[in-house]
């Protein structure tokens, strides 16, 4: 049978050849991924050996409960269960190896290993000296487990008529392959995430994959599907939304795309835990803890980070002060200075890039900075955002930048409509023009602008790249100053401007802070006048814990307790300091849809989210109903998270929707 079917896979492919115009495009198989329990060893102590166990796979790791300590793991590998790879250490401390806390992507992210890539692996064996209930995962990238009809059907899928749609190619950028050709859009599935991107990016942190093998023994023509592995194992596994590095290099010395988003654009990595938002992060594809890069991939790095950072306008041999975003080496808040090009342990308690790698970052850095001839360096404000608001006028900021060398410039700012509103020129190495945020003696309202910086070197060299970039003029978007970098701030400025919420404090909304039921009443009876209905006359409280609230607080509880909206949580208990769940919030919204009577609901009917199933049934459809209204997307895909704790920010943007759905015109008078 086995026979069969690659002679019929052959008999298919001659016939792509036969007929002019139709090619095999180099598209990946479907990748698989699954997970088993490791038992736990009887006695907990002393190290533990699993038997050989049967597994067709191109890599695995091991998933442990939040909280818990994974201890010492390893794996072996074999292809014949009789002849055996080395045993490799799978590694368990990934507190950095993934997104910034603070961002979308970080929710989701599940406690697991890096991946060991164990090549086309039929069976694997596992030891420890943790006595935790740990779980295999595992990702087949190589298309072994898939059968005939799925075998016919991905070679059609690979079937392409016509000529080859040619790479776009970056600007100057050095030769990569593109991530079409190690499968990157195959590993994170068809329903992608939104990525985030950075403001711009100011250091690249060099990394190693560690993914274990025999001494980086890997070959050519396995580097992408090793590439496609750590993805699928990202994304499956670790729960990332695409792999982790923006770019890899192999031992050949060539380039990858990582992900996606834009070669030369700002995607937000899931690298360098705690400053992923100001960075760019590339991997040496092996683990060079003894053993350095190669020299074939030393000169590919020297290439792309030549051309990287100059896309960026940074100068290799610089340093830059950062805020941490949280990692195990720097607790959030904390400002760290960084070389521009530096190792991920620079930045976290990890001994990547390895030690051998590491060592070589200085003559790296050094080695990059005159490749490509002349630069431009810099342009951001040095304060950012440029401090002050229009009714107090802003402060006078200084613009610094640099060249490789003497060059005549000049530097505009303009608005978003194009509209020119300075202009500076000089000539020298470096130059800090300043601005104070006026044009033709008006102040200009808060905002984004716009600035460029154009050169000539003086020698008459090449002309450099001329650099571009966006920055806010303004300490803060009003109303609030803590929630410009908040995905709701758009709601959150809507329901202000509605008179629904005065902020948490003078100028603060905290977004981040978790919703009270005494402060969800507020909000709703709010939304309730909002909407034109007039109060209700209310008698005494039903609820005897009401005691030192706010009388504003009492009297909304007595509103949406009068218009069943809620009951509390037992006769005469309203439980108002609990924080606020994200399935309590569905049955209120949409009970305030039903009093209001405006539009009638959706039925309901086929929940999108798996993890609401074992929920009541009322609660199941009143979270499947604000779905069908467009009120809520969920978490991720096919996820609702209905126990997790509402947030100020994450109620602003339920209550503006449902608002808006239900006809509240925000520009009307």
């Amino acid at each position: 049978m086995r026979v069969w079917r690659w002679m019929a896979g052959s008999t298919l492919a001659v016939a792509v050849f036969v007929v002019p115009g139709l090619s095999l495009a180099d598209v990946p198989p479907p990748a698989e991924q699954g997970s088993f329990e490791i038992p736990p060893p009887q006695d907990h102590t002393g190290v533990w050996t699993t038997p050989a166990v049967e597994l067709t796979t191109t890599a695995v790791g091991v998933s442990w409960q939040q909280g818990e300590d994974p201890g010492s793991v390893s794996v072996r590998a074999s292809e014949d269960g009789m002849v055996w790879g080395p045993w490799t250490e799978i590694h368990t401390e990934v507190a950095d190896h993934g997104p910034d806390a603070s961002t979308a992507e970080a929710a989701g992210v599940r406690p697991a290993s890096d991946p060991v890539y164990v090549g086309q692996a039929e069976f694997v064996q596992f030891q420890g000296n943790g006595s935790e209930q740990l779980e295999v995962e595992w990702v087949e990238t190589a298309g072994r487990r898939m059968g005939l009809l799925d075998r016919i059907s991905h070679f059609f899928d690979r079937l392409t008529w016509g000529e080859k749609n040619p790479v776009v190619a970056q600007p100057d950028s050095p030769s990569m392959v593109t991530r079409a050709e190690w499968g990157g859009d195959a590993c994170i599935g068809p329903e992608p995430h939104e990525l985030d991107y950075a403001d711009r990016v100011q250091v690249m942190f060099v990394h190693h994959t560690n993914h274990g093998g025999n001494e980086n023994g890997y070959t050519a023509g396995e580097v992408k599907d090793l590439i496609y592995a750590i993805c699928t194992y990202h994304v499956q596994v670790r729960e990332f939304w695409d792999i982790g590095y923006n770019f890899l290099i192999d031992k050949y010395g060539v380039i990858y795309e990582g992900r996606r988003g834009g070669i030369d654009s700002t995607p937000m990595g899931a690298h360098t835990g705690g400053f992923n938002s100001y960075s760019t992060g590339v991997g040496f594809i092996g683990d060079h803890q003894s053993v350095a890069p190669t020299e074939a991939a030393q000169e590919a790095f020297k290439r792309l980070a030549a051309w990287k950072l100059d896309v960026h306008h940074v100068d290799p041999n610089a340093t830059v002060i950062l805020e941490s975003l949280e990692s195990t080496l720097y607790p959030e808040g904390e400002m760290v200075t960084f070389r521009t090009v530096s190792g991920h342990r620079d930045a976290a308690s990890t001994a990547c890039p390895g030690n051998a790698c590491y060592s070589l970052i200085n003559p790296l850095r050094a080695a990059v900075a005159p490749i490509g001839g002349p630069k431009i360096y810099g342009g951001w404000p040095a304060t950012g955002p440029i401090q002050g608001l229009p009714d107090t006028g802003y402060v006078p900021t200084a613009f610094p930048i640099h060249f490789s060398e003497a060059m005549n410039w000049e530097w505009v700012i303009t608005d978003g409509d194009g509209v020119e509103l300075a202009r500076f020129t000089g000539s020298g190495t470096e130059a800090a023009p300043t601005w104070n945020g006026t044009f033709n003696g008006e102040v200009l309202p808060v905002g984004d602008y716009f600035a460029s910086v154009s050169a000539k070197p003086i020698s008459g060299a090449t002309v450099p790249r001329p650099a571009h970039f966006v920055f806010q003029l303004g300490s803060y978007y009003p109303p609030f100053s803590d929630d410009d970098d908040s995905p709701h701030a758009s709601n959150i400025a809507l329901i202000f401007e509605a008179g629904v919420t005065v902020g948490c404090d003078v100028e603060l909304y905290c977004p981040k802070e978790a919703v009270t039921r005494w402060q969800m009443a507020i909000f709703l009876r709010r939304a309730w006048e909002l909407l034109g209905f007039d109060l209700l006359e209310v008698g005494a409280s039903e609820f005897t814990d009401l005691g030192g609230l706010p009388a504003e607080a009492v009297s909304s509880i007595g509103q949406i307790a009068a218009l069943d909206i809620t009951s509390g949580i037992s006769p005469g208990r309203f439980a108002p300091y609990r924080t606020l769940s994200r399935w309590q919030m569905a049955l209120f919204l949409t009970r305030l849809w039903e009093r209001a009577g405006l539009y009638e609901l959706p039925t309901g009917g086929g929940s999108p989210f798996t993890d609401v199933l074992d929920l009541p049934p009322d609660v199941q459809v009143a979270i499947t109903q604000l779905a069908e209204l467009g009120i809520t997307s969920g978490t991720t895909p096919n996820t609702y998270d209905p126990h997790g704790v509402v947030t100020r920010g994450q109620m602003a943007t339920f209550l503006a929707r449902t608002l808006q759905r239900l006809g509240w015109n925000p520009e009307a008078p």
